[in-house]
C-alpha cells in the first residue's frame, strides 16, 4: 500500500513539473520575439535607430560670413536628412580667427570623438597634414570645402578660386578702362599668408593685368580682420595705389571702409572684392565697393553633407571635384544676393 502511495505521488509531481516546463517555453518564445523585433539591427538600417553617423565640420574661423553661411546650410542638410531617418551626429567646429594650432587641435579632438567624416576648410595647404592624415590612417573619410591640403581625400566642394580671382581681375581692367586709366599700382589685400584659396584668388586677379602697364602691390595680410585691412590699405593709398583688391569678405570689407573714407576726401580709389556679406553689399550700394565676387557657401555645406552619408552607407560618388560656382556682384543686381 505504501509503494502505490509512493508511486501516485511520484507520477503527480512529474505532470506539475511537465505543465510548469510547458508554461516556461510559451513564455519565453513569446519574449524572445518581441525582442528580437525591438534589437533587430537590419531592421533599424535606414531608420532613426540606425547605425550612427558622426560627421565634424571644420571651417577656417568663426567670424566670416562664409563659414557662417556654409556651417548653416550644412546643418540644413542634417536636419533634412534626420527627418528622413538617417541617424547623424554633426558638430561645427572652428577656431575663432584663423590659426593653423587650433585647427590641428580640432582634427585631434574629431579623431578622438570618434567622427566618421571630417569635412574641413583648411587654414595652409599642408599645416594640417600630420593631423590629417592620422585621421586617414584611422579609417575617417575627408572632404575639403573651399580650401584644401595637398593630401587626397573623397571629395572636394569649392570655387574655382583661380578662375574667380581671374574674373575680379577683368571687372578691375573693366572698371579702370572706364575712367580712361592704362598704368598705375593696385594694390592687394589678402586674409593670411598660406591660405591656398586666397592664393588662388590672388594669383587669378594678377593673371587678368599680364601684358598690361599695370603692377601689382605686395600682398597685404590682414587675417581677414576688417580693422586690419582698413589699416593696410589706408597705408597702400598712401603709397599711391589707383584701386584696391580685396581676397575675403573681412579683407574686402576693411578695404571698402578705407577706399570710401579716401574718396569722400578728394580721392578717386577703385575697389572690387570677394564674399557676399552685408557688409559688402551695403559697400556696393554706397559705390565704394563697384563689384564683389559672391561664393555659394550654401552649395558647398550642402554637398559636403550628401557626399559624408554617401560614403557611409556603402555608396559611391558620382562626382569627386565639384566647382561650387562664382556670380560677379555690381548694383545691377546686388538685391539678388540677400540672405
Amino acid at each position: 500500500m505504501k509503494k502505490l502511495l509512493a508511486l501516485v505521488l511520484a507520477l503527480t509531481m512529474a505532470f506539475a513539473l511537465v505543465a510548469c516546463g510547458n508554461n516556461n517555453s510559451g513564455n519565453a518564445g513569446n519574449n524572445g520575439g518581441t525582442n528580437a523585433g525591438d534589437t533587430n539591427d537590419g531592421g533599424d538600417t535606414g531608420n532613426a535607430g540606425g547605425e550612427e553617423m558622426r560627421i565634424t565640420l571644420i571651417t577656417m574661423d568663426q567670424m566670416d560670413v562664409h563659414w557662417v553661411k556654409l556651417a548653416k546650410a550644412a546643418q540644413a542638410k542634417v536636419d533634412e536628412l534626420s527627418g528622413q531617418g538617417k541617424n547623424i551626429v554633426y558638430n561645427w567646429t572652428a577656431p575663432e580667427k584663423k590659426d593653423n594650432a587650433q585647427q590641428i587641435a580640432m582634427i585631434e579632438a574629431a579623431v578622438n570623438d570618434g567622427s566618421d567624416v571630417i569635412i574641413i576648410a583648411v587654414n595652409d595647404s599642408t599645416a594640417c597634414n600630420d593631423a590629417l592624415q592620422e585621421a586617414l590612417n584611422k579609417g575617417i573619410k575627408l572632404i575639403y570645402v573651399d580650401a584644401t591640403s595637398t593630401l587626397e581625400a573623397s571629395a572636394t566642394f569649392a570655387t574655382d578660386n583661380y578662375a574667380a580671382g581671374a574674373e575680379a581681375g577683368k571687372a578691375m581692367l573693366g572698371y579702370l578702362s572706364d575712367k580712361g586709366l592704362s598704368e598705375g599700382t593696385i594694390g592687394l589685400v589678402s586674409a593670411q599668408a598660406g591660405v591656398q584659396s586666397c592664393i588662388d584668388r590672388v594669383d587669378g586677379f594678377v593673371s587678368a593685368f599680364e601684358g598690361s602697364k599695370f603692377t601689382m602691390s605686395e600682398v597685404q595680410y590682414s587675417d581677414g580682420d576688417a580693422v586690419k585691412a582698413q589699416e593696410l590699405t589706408n597705408a597702400l593709398i598712401n603709397d599711391g595705389v589707383i584701386g584696391v583688391y580685396g581676397a575675403n569678405d573681412g579683407a574686402t570689407n576693411g578695404a571698402a571702409n578705407a577706399v570710401k573714407e579716401a574718396n569722400a576726401g578728394g580721392k578717386d580709389i577703385l575697389c572690387v572684392g570677394f564674399d557676399n556679406s552685408s557688409s559688402n553689399r551695403a559697400h556696393v550700394r554706397d559705390g565704394e565697393l563697384l563689384a564683389f565676387m559672391a561664393q555659394n557657401p550654401n552649395v558647398m555645406g550642402e554637398k559636403a553633407i550628401e557626399a559624408a552619408v554617401t560614403l557611409l552607407e556603402g555608396g559611391s560618388l558620382t562626382e569627386t571635384q565639384v566647382d561650387t560656382g562664382v556670380s560677379v556682384v555690381t548694383t545691377e543686381n546686388v538685391d539678388q544676393f540677400e540672405d
